[in-house]
């Protein structure tokens, strides 16, 4: 049985990229803020970093980047949803090769990923449910993010947040949109990939594509 607290409705800029669940101690330390709260606060500092305007290829916008980079460390677990992500076969690489990986989904997942935010900080976030397991291990969150499309009507699509506790503090490691499951989409994409090549061309196709969305030559979608 999971514990549950009351909804609470904050306004909030949406939320790009996911972080994935650790297994913690049976009696983990009390976290300082709930779930409901990092995601929150999270959204909300991503938001006061977007609201000036840059050019792009300017300094100002790499300074925004940088600090946006920051900003996002401190609620999502890159780590953790490459290791998902990747799935039975992350356990067959070593540990160099995780981290190249980690890094590598790391890079392309904001590269995917800061223009959207960038184009929607208006969207808002409304907060419906929070779940938190009775070991206080892993917590889900559920949310209505809203925006007004080009049309000027206002669109909405349910998010679910899965996180997990670390070091006292909440962490995203997945997030659901609608059907759609981060973690689930990767991995499916990654094993094929795997399975019909190799790992080694996984590798070689992941760091093409990043390449490509740098140099604005595809579209900014992480698909292989």
């Amino acid at each position: 049985m999971r514990s549950q607290t009351p909804a609470h409705r904050y306004a909030a800029a949406p939320l790009g990229a996911p972080v994935l669940a650790l297994l913690l101690l049976a009696a983990p330390a009390r976290a300082a803020q709930s779930p409901q709260q990092v995601i929150h606060d999270g959204a909300e500092k991503v938001r006061s970093v977007l609201k000036h305007k840059t050019r792009k290829g300017s300094p100002a916008r790499e300074k925004q980047k940088a600090e946006l980079k920051q900003v996002v460390d401190g609620f999502l677990d890159y780590r953790e949803l490459a290791r998902r992500s990747l799935g039975p076969h992350w356990k067959d690489r070593s540990p160099q090769e995780q981290t190249e990986f980690c890094d590598l989904l790391r890079e392309l997942i904001e590269a995917s990923y800061t223009n959207a935010i960038r184009d929607n900080v208006d969207f808002s976030l409304d907060f419906e449910e929070e779940e938190i397991a009775d070991d206080r291990s892993k917590a889900t969150v559920a949310a209505v993010a809203s925006a007004k499309n080009a049309k000027g009507k206002k669109v909405s699509e349910d998010l679910t947040f899965q996180l997990f506790l670390k070091e006292r503090k909440w962490m995203i490691y997945d997030v659901e949109f609608g059907d759609l499951s981060l973690v689930r989409h990767y991995r499916g994409e990654f094993n094929r990939k795997i399975k019909k090549e190799s790992y080694a061309a996984l590798i070689a196709v992941m760091k093409k594509k990043l390449d490509e969305i740098r140099s604005g030559k595809i579209e900014k979608k992480l698909k292989l």
